[in-house]
């Protein structure tokens, strides 16, 4: 992502140099710059430059194909990056289970969180987790999981839901989810019924 960003600002820049240029140039009578070239650094994600290049130095603003096809591509440009960021979304840390007993060691301020069905967590669960079934985490905050900075350590049986709930936690917006797979290989303390 940095070097996306570096790339937009590099050729941005780039872009507005040559604008200047080339708008030097053509008041000196000297050898231009292909408008080829000048629309190219619009297309490769220098539009913005192009823009800011054209009425900065009152540059290429009288020619229609610039007129229209420099805004028309940044607008294409800024919904790209729109529907690039909201892709990535937000996501949550996968673990191993040492580092999560680690952190448990370690934090103070974190949840356990099993998402099983009730009657699996009842069955047996990590001493301290609370149950907040993966079927139940929708769109809406968990009763039991009010604070969306807080640490929250999820597992599962196997892994599977544990990784579903943690997407789905993380895209609700809770901002410190570690997923540490299944209790099946858990090899700390394991507690029965309401412990």
């Amino acid at each position: 992502m940095k070097y996306a960003v570096a790339y937009i600002i590099i050729v941005n820049i780039l872009t507005l140099c040559l604008y200047g240029i080339d708008k030097s140039a053509a008041i000196m009578q000297k050898q231009r710059i292909p408008n080829r070239v000048l629309l190219l650094m619009a297309v490769i994600g220098g539009s913005l430059g192009a823009l800011a290049g054209m009425y900065t130095f009152r540059h290429k603003t009288k020619k229609w194909y610039y007129t229209i096809t420099v805004p028309l591509l940044l607008v294409i440009q800024i919904a790209v990056a729109v529907l690039l960021l909201s892709s990535c979304g937000a996501s949550y840390t996968q673990i191993s289970q040492d580092e999560a007993m680690q952190m448990m060691q370690e934090q103070t301020d974190y949840l356990i969180v099993d998402v099983r069905r009730p009657d699996e967590f009842d069955e047996g669960h990590i001493a301290g987790a609370i149950n907040v079934p993966n079927e139940e985490i929708a769109d809406e905050m968990p009763e039991l999981l009010p604070d969306k900075d807080q640490l929250l350590l999820i597992y599962c049986r196997s892994g599977n839901r544990s990784k579903e709930a943690s997407q789905k936690l993380a895209d609700i917006g809770y901002t410190n989810v570690y997923e540490f797979g299944g209790i099946n290989t858990w090899e700390g303390e394991i507690v029965t019924g309401e412990e």
